[in-house]
């Protein structure tokens, strides 16, 4: 399709666009206008190239004035369907009461209906902040000033991403299924308390960088020692990672709480501290104490360094929980018992105290021996929003072969089965145990100082969005592989008393 045609489709569905909303507000339906404000951010980012992001959505409540912005490039959009001068006037005038021009250089009002021919802009000028510029002409626009820079566009690809985006929310079945959620009240302005998988996080203020001090030559002799002892080849040379855990275990120390980063070694060990074990393998004279604010923020490459940093010191308190890291797969799973693997559960508190199946047995229909494991597991990884650090923690399973620890070959296989029995509902509970079993701390928890993770933080969003709304139709796929077992529900978190 040629540059014309997507240019056309757009103008097509930009209009129908104008018309859904002139609908919708003359029947008294207003929340067509938030829907608008989330459709918009990708079309406004293709062609003003900016990162918006709806502060709606994000709950910042300090932008009155504004419902779309972009900090980086100081660009701010007010979207409304009033397009009188009141609405400029009061716009322009919360703007500037709450200094919005400390942040943002340019201010856009987008008129999701059609905006008027022209505006007083000397009746405006009190309302408009000293050294802030803006005139009606350019910065008060609607659909069609938003063809014209569409049409501007050098970039056919960009123009056809722009129709791309107009034709999946205003086709003719979008907007009728769109009617009929508002008319049956599946979209309204009543809130909703919803829960990320997020879990907030603490760790110590400072961390410690030193240089490598590793007689390496000893420590390679140590381990072609022990490996004459077992017949088995020496070696010539370690790993800088594996040189570090055969130098800590050297001086008795078998700890994972360091990251290596070029000639560095970073922990939030106290290497200042005369007694740590760590100063035996560092160059006393580099120990450095870092802010981790002000390290992390250093580049991005910093703050990848930092993250490798919590994977690691995540893995030690997992271990606390008789939770292990399988790297194989890069999930943290309930560790099974090597000597003599079984079914397993462990002792938690919600609101009272509680036993959970974190190992479930799952055995041959036919001759009833096992045939695997399905442990508890999670994927991870840290997020974090200035100083504000979160654990993103997806609930899964890891299945094992009868002996507890490698995975199944059947794992695909098991995992699709258990996939088609789960709901949504199922995957929170997990998410809510393991928030739980993560933040519950009493006399008798062992304390972790490096790492403490807490309770997962509800949010409320508005608009609310009915579950049956949204969620997509189960579709139950025939089974690519026969196998021999009965998967099935883990139903022990469905009690509500538990949370």
């Amino acid at each position: 399709m040629n540059r014309i045609n997507h240019i056309s489709k757009i103008v097509s569905y930009a209009t129908k666009f104008v018309l859904e909303v002139q609908g919708f507000n003359a029947s008294g339906l207003y929340d067509i206008n938030i829907h608008a404000e989330g459709f918009l951010i990708p079309v406004l980012n293709e062609v003003f190239g900016l990162r918006l992001e709806n502060l709606n959505a994000t709950q910042k409540k300090n932008y009155p004035a504004i419902d779309l912005a972009d900090f980086k490039s100081r660009v701010a959009f007010q979207v409304t369907s009033t397009s009188d001068f009141d609405k400029i006037k009061t716009t322009l005038e919360k703007f500037k009461d709450h200094k919005l021009n400390a942040a943002f250089d340019v201010l856009y009002i987008y008129i999701i209906t059609n905006k008027k021919d022209r505006y007083n802009d000397d009746k405006l000028k009190q309302y408009i902040p000293d050294n802030f510029v803006f005139s009606t002409a350019d910065h008060v626009i609607d659909k069609d000033d938003l063809l014209q820079r569409i049409s501007s566009l050098s970039s056919t690809p960009k123009i056809e991403a722009i129709a791309k985006i107009y034709e999946h929310e205003f086709s003719e079945s979008q907007i009728q299924m769109r009617e009929k959620a508002f008319v049956n009240g599946c979209l309204n302005t009543e809130t909703e308390t919803i829960c990320p998988n997020l879990l907030p996080i603490t760790f110590p203020k400072y961390m410690y960088q030193a240089e490598l001090n590793i007689d390496e030559d000893v420590i390679i002799a140590n381990v072609n020692t022990y490996l004459a002892s077992i017949n088995k080849k020496q070696i010539k040379k370690l790993k800088p990672g594996n040189l570090v855990k055969k130098a800590l275990r050297a001086v008795n120390v078998k700890s994972g709480e360091w990251v290596l980063h070029e000639k560095y070694i970073y922990t939030f060990k106290d290497l200042e501290d005369t007694s740590e074990p760590f100063r035996k393998i560092v160059d006393i004279g580099t120990i450095t104490r870092l802010l981790c604010k002000e390290y992390y923020e250093i580049s991005e490459n910093t703050l990848r360094v930092f993250k490798h940093l919590l994977r690691n010191i995540l893995m030690e308190l997992c271990k606390i929980k008789e939770i292990e890291w399988y790297a194989q797969q890069e999930v943290f799973r309930f560790a099974n018992n090597q000597s003599a693997p079984n079914q397993k559960r462990v002792k938690w508190k919600g609101k009272n105290e509680a036993t959970k199946t974190v190992i479930f047995e799952m055995q041959n229909k036919k001759e009833g021996h096992i045939i695997c494991f399905r442990s508890l597991a999670f994927k991870s990884s840290f997020f974090n929003i200035e100083q504000n650090w979160y654990l993103v923690l997806n609930p899964t399973w890891s299945f094992t072969n009868p002996g507890g620890y490698d995975q199944s070959r059947y794992e695909s296989a098991y995992m699709s089965g258990i996939k088609r029995l789960e709901s949504n509902g199922s995957v929170y509970n997990y998410f809510r145990f393991f928030s739980y079993y993560f933040s519950h701390r009493d006399l008798f928890t062992p304390s972790y100082k490096y790492l403490q993770i807490h309770a997962a933080e509800k949010l409320s969003i508005s608009p609310r969005l009915e579950e049956k709304a949204w969620k997509p139709v189960k579709i139950i796929e025939n089974k690519s592989l026969q196998i021999d077992i009965e998967i099935k529900l883990d139903n022990e978190l469905t009690d509500n008393t538990l949370f």
